[in-house]
């Protein structure tokens, strides 16, 4: 039976900065300027959630997410999907003669985290396999890793390490519920591991030799990216009879057409269940296309493929 209980943990510690200014006439040509910049050093941590997949239910505390842990509900805290350590943002406008506007935004936020976490198969008796802690609960992060261990301490390059270590010292063996069994006579390890009742062994990231790990695609395992945009806008103001104002513009999001990868929901899920294509420890820079930020809804999603907008507003 499940328990809603309000003991969870959600913290968010950040730096923040920001450095504004306005000029009246500054140069010959210029009328008006404003310049801002902004930036954040910042720790978003929690305790809820699986951390498994890129869904809205592991990413919105208000979604009700359940405890990872029966036993200590704050084993795994750490940093959330949605933590980003480094948040820059940049801009201003200038007016020119001619009741011309032009206008600037540039983001730069450095890459999200995830956890790393045994793949679940679905299968009856899963806590023989993925229940590192013993407390009933499945699909545990690595031992030696918490939330939002991949790139906050652990890359794709660190994750074959980690991974070789688990496969070495831990797979293949009794979980807490395994050496229960074991401790009251009623199976052996040997029975168990005939059984599949073990810790799971786990395939490292691409490129690797190891057997039944085989991915085709070319290139290697790949880190979360930054996120990068930058929009401009130039629009053209004109009053007349002195009450009616006409305001054409037109304005182009990620101007630089930067590709941006992971954007929430749709990212690369934390569960160790590669070689196939989505997974942290599966997904090369080729096969990452499925996860390139699309164009959402409405006219303009942020990070998404260069976009170009023509507007028109009337004022009376």
């Amino acid at each position: 039976m499940y328990f809603l209980k309000p003991i969870g943990r959600s913290v968010y510690n950040a730096l923040q900065m920001s450095l504004k200014q306005n000029l009246n006439n500054p140069m010959r040509g210029i009328k008006a300027a404003n310049f801002q910049v902004s930036y954040s050093l910042s720790r978003f941590s929690n305790t809820g959630g699986t951390q498994a997949t890129g869904t809205p239910t592991d990413n919105d505390l208000d979604f009700l997410v359940i405890a990872p842990d029966n036993n200590n509900p704050g084993r795994y805290f750490g940093p959330s999907l949605l933590d980003r350590t480094h948040q820059l943002s940049f801009g201003g406008y200038v007016d020119v003669p001619a009741g011309f506007r032009i206008g600037l935004i540039s983001h730069f936020y450095s890459p999200l985290a995830s956890s790393i976490d045994a793949a679940n198969t679905g299968s009856a008796g899963e806590i023989f396999r993925t229940d590192f802690t013993g407390d009933g609960t499945i699909q545990d992060p690595l031992p030696g890793t918490t939330f939002g261990s991949f790139d906050r301490g652990i890359n794709a390059a660190g994750l074959t390490n980690l991974i070789n270590n688990y496969n070495s010292t831990q797979a293949n063996q009794a979980t807490p519920a395994g050496k229960v069994l074991i401790a009251n006579g009623v199976m052996s390890l040997a029975q168990l591991q005939a059984l599949g009742g073990v810790s799971p062994v786990i395939c490292p990231p691409p490129p690797t030799s190891q057997a039944g790990c085989t991915n085709n695609s070319p290139g290697s395992q790949v880190d979360f990216g930054w996120l990068r945009a930058t929009d401009l806008k130039l629009a053209w103001r004109h009053t007349f009879l002195e009450r009616y104002t006409i305001e054409p513009s037109v304005g182009f999001f990620n101007l630089f057409n930067f590709a941006n990868f992971n954007l929430p929901p749709t990212t690369m899920f934390g569960v160790l269940n590669g070689p196939g294509t989505g997974s942290i420890n599966g997904t090369t820079r080729s096969d990452q296309e499925s996860f390139r930020v699309g164009n959402g809804t409405g006219v303009y999603s942020l990070g998404s493929q260069r976009q170009i907008e023509f507007g028109l507003r009337l004022t009376f």
